[in-house]
């Protein structure tokens, strides 16, 4: 989130075995194919969440960068996804009717935490006891509610261990030493307090100071010790090296060797990509593998940050969003140790560039078997446009359709006028939400209403989702690699709940299968490192795979 040019000299001034899943299976397929559409269907379904930054003009940055988060989870274990707003000064859970509507169950969920300014959030089932369990992030704290099973969840921050009193933003659940435990990495930007500077004038304007202003804050690793207990091993686990002023973290097996990589998004600041050794001990290797750095060598407003095979070759790629002016930055992933800058060769850099990118997501919403790329916007600066006229506070969300051979095309513009709505974008979850088959996006605002797109696509297509459960992995199978066959295509998917920014997404493997009526062959290697092969799988349904 860097300042543009206009506000640069000033900020450095001050800088230093498988079932059917519940939920339906055979929804129609339209004989024609039509062009992928979206429809806000939020306060249709219920969803009268406020996203607030908490004050009036001019806000600071601790007002304007977080505290719109958004998360797509089924606490209930129903087969439907249920839904998660964080803001200021309470989250909200709100409880899905089987696609017909949202209905807010934060008191009778037991949903209590200190009144805060709650930024993000995280899910994952660390007990292993089949439910899934809540994590959230504040400007200074951060909540693990602990999923009882019965429809309540309980504070249990203090006794596990995860108590961290600073900034803290994105999160993610990972078992980054494989011993069948889920562990949890919180990533932290800046210090920020009372006494310090707020503001700088620009043309007679007060706006905030940008991240240069502020010393970094570093992330933090807490390993799961199976006792409902976690401890902070950053240092033991080679991760004091980050940059700090993290934003967003998203984990992937990234070399394909089995366990699970860091990545962390820094706001100007060098990137951070931590090589895991299989031991749950990281090496900082973004220098070496082109990913610290933008296309121009330069630090970038690294924010929102997701991985997917986007190209097809079975390899995990790296999308960061960026500050405006910036060029969005697709590292595409060679095999070889290091990664390609590959934005102006996919067709991204131009319309991206004037945005400023947070919540961001691969995700194939046409079923066409190739992950889409989507993003919100939102800038930092409330009274931006008052300083230059031509920039605007909210921005335009954006979809791009990937066309197969490493390309996109921008079709923000034809998936309906719900999706243009011009929104201060922060966080971003994705879903299917009513069990149609088609992926949909839960998009934060920080300045009013979330907006729940709907997946209107109606070309004809197939697919699969799988919902995996692990027993000698963690319950939930979170880092386990699927590999599906279909003639002509492979795709590979992880299991994971982290990603974009301040959300959490439906844990559920989601495969677009084209005009494929079953999967000739699906590949499944579990955390454990244990192989599973299911073969001719038919479409069109949800299937509940459990480790053997």
């Amino acid at each position: 989130m860097r300042p543009s040019i206009l506000f640069l000299f000033t900020s450095l001034l001050l800088a230093g075995g498988c079932r059917p899943a519940p939920g339906p299976t055979s929804p129609s397929l339209p004989a024609t194919p039509t062009a992928v559409r979206f429809r806000d269907v939020a306060g249709a379904m219920g969803l009268d969440f406020r996203y607030t930054p908490g004050g009036g003009p001019p806000l600071n940055i601790l007002k304007v960068t977080t505290g719109a988060g958004a998360g797509f989870l089924d606490y209930d274990r129903d087969g439907w996804q249920d839904v998660v707003c964080t803001s200021l000064p309470h989250p909200a859970l709100y409880h899905n009717e089987q696609g017909r509507g949202f209905t807010n169950v934060t008191a009778k969920a037991r949903l209590s935490v200190p009144e805060a300014r709650w930024n993000g959030c995280a899910t994952g089932d660390y007990d292993n006891d089949g439910w899934v369990d809540l994590l959230l992030t504040a400007c200074d704290r951060t909540a693990l509610l602990h999923n009882n099973g019965d429809g309540t969840f309980k504070d249990v921050t203090e006794r596990s261990g995860v108590q961290l009193r600073r900034w803290a933003s994105s999160a993610a659940f990972a078992d980054v030493n494989r011993d069948g435990l889920l562990d949890l990495y919180v990533g932290c930007y800046v210090r920020f307090g009372p006494g310090m500077p707020e503001w700088m004038t620009v043309r007679g304007v007060q706006l905030p100071l940008g991240p240069l202003a502020y010393e970094a804050q570093k992330g933090a690793l807490f390993l799961n010790s199976g006792n409902g207990r976690f401890r902070e091993a950053t240092r033991e686990a080679g991760l004091d090296t980050a940059n700090g002023k993290a934003l967003g973290v998203a984990f992937a097996d990234a070399d394909g060797d089995g366990d699970d990589d860091l990545y962390v998004a820094n706001d100007e600041m060098a990137q951070d990509f931590f090589e895991n050794d299989g031991k749950g001990h990281f090496r900082n290797v973004s220098m070496e593998n082109g990913t610290a750095f933008n296309e121009e060598g330069g630090r970038q407003g690294g924010m929102g940050i997701d991985f997917g095979d986007y190209d097809g070759d079975g390899r995990l790629d790296l999308f960061v969003g960026t500050f405006e002016d910036e060029m969005k930055s697709l590292y595409r992933n060679t095999g070889t140790g290091s990664y390609d800058q590959s934005s102006a060769k996919a067709g991204i850099a131009q319309s991206t560039r004037s945005w400023v990118t947070f919540g961001t997501k691969f995700v194939d919403v046409d079923n066409d078997g190739m992950p889409d790329l989507t993003m919100v916007n939102g800038h930092v600066r409330d009274l931006v446009q008052q300083v230059d006229p031509k920039i605007s506070y909210p921005q335009p969300t954006q979809l791009f359709l990937n066309q197969g051979s490493g390309r996109f095309r921008d079709i923000s513009d034809q998936v309906g006028p719900d999706f243009r709505k011009r929104i201060v974008g922060r966080g971003l979850a994705v879903g299917d939400y009513d069990n149609d088959g088609r992926m949909d996006l839960l998009a934060a605002d920080l300045q009013g209403s979330p907006l729940l797109l709907h997946n209107e696509t109606t070309a004809t297509a197939h697919w699969l989702s799988l919902r995996l459960e692990g027993k000698r992995s963690n319950r939930m199978g979170i880092g386990a690699r699927v590999e599906l066959l279909t003639p002509g295509r492979r795709q590979v998917r992880e299991v994971r709940t982290d990603g974009s920014f301040l959300s959490a997404h439906d844990q559920r493997v989601h495969f677009g299968l084209g005009t494929a009526t079953e999967a000739d062959e699906i590949r499944i290697r579990w955390p454990s490192g244990q192989a599973q092969t299911l073969k001719k799988i038919k479409a069109v349904q949800f299937l509940d795979v459990k480790e053997p």
